[in-house]
């Protein structure tokens, strides 16, 4: 029987090129879901910090920390997409491109109270975008201990979320309704986000990181006080404090939650 050479390596070379094209998409990982939880809080932070620079707040000077931020996210964004991950979750990093975009070009006005509005819309929209892509990545991993992960960040996001429409509050850039509207709805994903992680086995979130969390809980039960307040009285100082407080803390958090995961 006369040998088909040619035929014979046209098989072989797309046996070759198969495993190639299933390699070019691979899973999520622990490092990808801890960089989109970064770039997610990085730009809340974002609006905390250009209120504060409309308002000549000074602390921990805000302008520099919207420029670390920026960098930030910039950074992180390129090295997601230098992961090949999955069509899909591409196709939702793309998007979160495209609204950071946004966000870019109004950091590129002086701060201003009509600017700040729209600033906020952008950063609510991205950071929404942010949780939903940081659960996809969680669940692309295999891990159902990611999920938890994501869930302390959440308690993070709500905190610095918070801080920033307070502080637009505070400037008196956002009308009443509007402003106790948004804080009651983030003090309802806090709580829930809390909830199930303290209600979570103990194989998925230890006893240890539940009870740095009510740490976090009792903190922020501060912050829910100053924010719910009615007297017209607002400390914008006060509440950046707090905010970068609990973001070192759940910061560090995470990092144990993770070396447990892993």
């Amino acid at each position: 029987m006369k040998y088909n050479f040619k035929k014979s390596m046209k098989g072989t070379a797309f046996s070759m090129i198969l495993p190639l094209f299933i390699m070019g998409e691979v899973h999520a990982n622990a490092e990808d879901v801890h960089r989109i939880i970064d770039i997610c809080t990085s730009s809340e932070r974002v609006m905390k910090d250009y209120a504060m620079v409309g308002m000549k707040i000074t602390y921990h000077d805000p302008q520099k920390d919207i420029d670390d931020s920026v960098k930030r996210v910039n950074k992180e964004l390129k090295e997601m997409e230098g992961h090949k991950i999955t069509k899909s979750l591409h196709a939702e990093e793309e998007a979160l491109h495209t609204e950071w975009s946004k966000i870019l070009g109004e950091l590129k006005n002086a701060p201003t109270k009509e600017g700040a509005l729209v600033l906020h819309d952008h950063v609510n929209t991205f950071a929404k975008h942010c949780e939903t892509l940081a659960e996809h990545l969680a669940a692309d991993t295999g891990n159902p201990a990611e999920h938890y992960v994501v869930l302390i960040a959440r308690l993070n996001l709500d905190v610095q979320e918070l801080a920033g429409t307070y502080v637009l509050k505070s400037w008196g850039a956002i009308e009443d309704k509007a402003y106790y509207d948004e804080v009651h709805h983030i003090l309802k994903d806090f709580n829930a986000a809390y909830d199930e992680l303290e209600t979570a086995d103990e194989d998925m979130v230890s006893k240890s990181v539940k009870e740095k969390l009510t740490v976090i809980k009792k903190h922020f039960m501060v912050f829910e006080f100053m924010a719910e307040s009615k007297s017209g009285r607002y400390v914008p100082l006060l509440i950046a404090k707090k905010a970068e407080s609990i973001h070192k803390e759940t910061t560090e958090i995470l990092l144990q939650e993770e070396s447990e995961v892993e």
